[in-house]
């Protein structure tokens, strides 16, 4: 005859099976719980990837509308004025010395092709990476003072900042974006942009001598916005905004972005 197992086996061999069974529950909620947190992580890299082309997209569309913004003022202050000048200085030839009305048209109409040149290396997304960062805000600050009338200073390292494409164009949108707020809102007289990279780091800091601002009570007026949406694309780039302001006393507004 077959004998009974003691009780004790018995119990042993059924908290065993229960240990086990709880081990693989365990592991089959561990399981999950990481299969869940993975597909969270790709979901947020998936979002995150898709809001900096986005970011990227907005800022070359924003480029090119302040590049027509430029051409269309550039036209009406100087390349028409200068056209129209020719016109009449070559209608009265038959009336005065042609060869002296003939020389200043020339000049005139000199004077205008270069302009329509400059017009033409207008800057697009594209060129923005081909020249380089410094480059790029160096003509911009140039179309800048010619169109306003604001002196500004450019202050940067000899040797170009080395900085990926896609996020030298989401910084120059900063830089456009401030210059645009010191146009409008500032009353400066005079603008500089420094940068320079130090390590990873690439810092870039605006300065002008307008009239400041209460940095506590803008939040949601048009200046407000557009210091909220330099900060967003901030984040997007692993970047640090910080701005400085005082009533009387000008702005200051510093990048750092981390450029590992």
């Amino acid at each position: 005859m077959l004998q009974t197992p003691p009780f004790y086996i018995v119990n042993l061999i059924i908290a065993g099976c229960a240990i086990i069974l709880f081990f693989l529950f365990f592991f089959y909620l561990f399981f999950i719980q990481s299969q869940r947190r993975r597909i969270m992580h790709q979901k947020e890299m998936l979002d995150l990837k898709v809001r900096y082309e986005q970011t990227i997209l907005q800022s070359q569309l924003e480029i090119q509308e302040q590049t027509f913004r430029n051409i269309s003022q550039e036209i009406h202050d100087n390349i028409g004025q200068v056209l129209s000048l020719a016109k009449l200085n070559l209608n009265t030839i038959p009336h005065e010395g042609a060869s002296d009305k003939i020389s200043l048209t020339e000049e005139l109409l000199g004077k205008a092709i270069n302009d329509l040149r400059d017009l033409s290396k207008s800057l697009h997304p594209e060129k923005i990476s081909d020249i380089g960062l410094v480059n790029a805000t160096r003509h911009e600050l140039f179309t800048f003072q010619r169109a306003s009338k604001i002196r500004t200073e450019l202050i940067a390292d000899e040797t170009e900042i080395s900085i990926d494409g896609n996020k030298s164009v989401i910084i120059f949108r900063m830089i456009q974006e401030a210059l645009h707020n010191t146009l409008k809102h500032a009353k400066a007289t005079n603008v500089t942009v420094a940068m320079r990279q130090h390590g990873t780091q690439i810092i870039i800091e605006i300065n002008d001598n307008g009239s400041g601002f209460d940095t506590t009570s803008i939040k949601s007026t048009e200046t407000g916005i557009g210091l909220k949406s330099m900060e967003q694309r901030c984040k997007l780039i692993n970047a640090t905004f910080c701005i400085d302001s005082i009533p009387g006393k000008g702005t200051t507004i510093l990048l750092v972005i981390n450029n590992s």
